[in-house]
Protein backbone atom coordinates (compact mmCIF):
# COMPACT_ATOMS: atom_id res chain seq x y z
CA UNK A 1 0.00 0.00 0.00
CA UNK A 2 1.67 3.25 -0.69
CA UNK A 3 2.26 5.52 1.75
CA UNK A 4 1.41 9.45 1.63
CA UNK A 5 3.08 12.83 3.33
CA UNK A 6 1.12 15.64 3.69
CA UNK A 7 2.44 19.30 4.31
CA UNK A 8 0.66 20.56 7.41
CA UNK A 9 1.07 24.11 6.33
CA UNK A 10 -0.50 24.06 2.66
CA UNK A 11 -2.07 20.82 2.57
CA UNK A 12 0.24 19.16 -0.48
CA UNK A 13 0.19 15.54 -1.20
CA UNK A 14 3.79 13.98 -1.48
CA UNK A 15 4.72 10.63 -2.05
CA UNK A 16 6.53 8.96 1.20
CA UNK A 17 9.76 9.66 1.90
CA UNK A 18 12.61 9.65 4.25
CA UNK A 19 14.13 12.79 4.27
CA UNK A 20 10.53 14.68 3.98
CA UNK A 21 9.24 11.67 6.53
CA UNK A 22 11.82 13.20 9.13
CA UNK A 23 10.60 16.86 8.91
CA UNK A 24 7.87 18.11 11.26
CA UNK A 25 5.85 19.99 9.45
CA UNK A 26 4.77 16.78 7.02
CA UNK A 27 2.23 13.97 8.98
CA UNK A 28 2.29 10.54 6.97
CA UNK A 29 -1.65 9.57 5.68
CA UNK A 30 -3.28 7.24 3.91
CA UNK A 31 -3.78 7.25 0.67
CA UNK A 32 -7.72 7.07 1.02
CA UNK A 33 -6.98 10.64 3.11
CA UNK A 34 -4.49 11.88 0.63
CA UNK A 35 -6.73 11.49 -2.70
CA UNK A 36 -10.61 10.84 -1.23
CA UNK A 37 -11.68 10.95 -4.83
CA UNK A 38 -10.50 7.68 -5.65
CA UNK A 39 -12.47 6.24 -3.00
CA UNK A 40 -16.26 7.97 -3.46
CA UNK A 41 -19.12 5.69 -4.17
CA UNK A 42 -20.51 5.89 -7.69
CA UNK A 43 -23.66 6.78 -5.73
CA UNK A 44 -22.23 10.53 -5.14
CA UNK A 45 -20.45 10.82 -7.74
CA UNK A 46 -23.49 10.72 -10.01
CA UNK A 47 -25.03 12.74 -7.60
CA UNK A 48 -22.34 15.32 -8.31
CA UNK A 49 -22.68 15.32 -11.63
CA UNK A 50 -26.75 16.01 -11.53
CA UNK A 51 -26.04 19.08 -10.01
CA UNK A 52 -29.11 21.78 -9.21
CA UNK A 53 -32.08 22.17 -11.21
CA UNK A 54 -31.93 25.74 -12.73
CA UNK A 55 -35.55 28.08 -11.65
CA UNK A 56 -35.65 29.72 -14.93
CA UNK A 57 -33.97 30.90 -18.12
CA UNK A 58 -31.53 33.71 -17.81
CA UNK A 59 -32.46 36.49 -20.64
CA UNK A 60 -29.17 37.86 -21.90
CA UNK A 61 -30.65 39.69 -24.51
CA UNK A 62 -29.33 43.68 -24.07
CA UNK A 63 -30.34 46.99 -26.01
CA UNK A 64 -27.45 48.73 -24.85
CA UNK A 65 -25.20 47.99 -27.46
CA UNK A 66 -21.98 50.48 -27.73
CA UNK A 67 -21.15 52.31 -31.48
CA UNK A 68 -18.17 51.44 -33.18
CA UNK A 69 -15.41 53.73 -32.26
CA UNK A 70 -14.98 56.46 -35.63
CA UNK A 71 -11.39 55.36 -37.43
CA UNK A 72 -8.16 57.43 -36.25
CA UNK A 73 -5.34 58.04 -38.89
CA UNK A 74 -2.04 56.58 -38.07
CA UNK A 75 -0.51 59.86 -38.97
CA UNK A 76 -2.54 61.75 -36.35
CA UNK A 77 -2.32 59.42 -34.20
CA UNK A 78 1.75 59.56 -34.15
CA UNK A 79 1.37 63.06 -34.06
CA UNK A 80 -0.65 63.13 -31.44
CA UNK A 81 1.19 60.82 -29.13
CA UNK A 82 4.45 62.79 -30.30
CA UNK A 83 5.41 63.62 -26.87
CA UNK A 84 4.59 61.14 -24.72
CA UNK A 85 7.26 58.77 -22.76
Amino acid sequence: MPRYLRNRNDGWIYEWDAILAANPICEEVSEEEAYPERFAKPEAIEKAKRGRKRKGTLDLSTDDIPEEPTYTPPELAADASRRLP
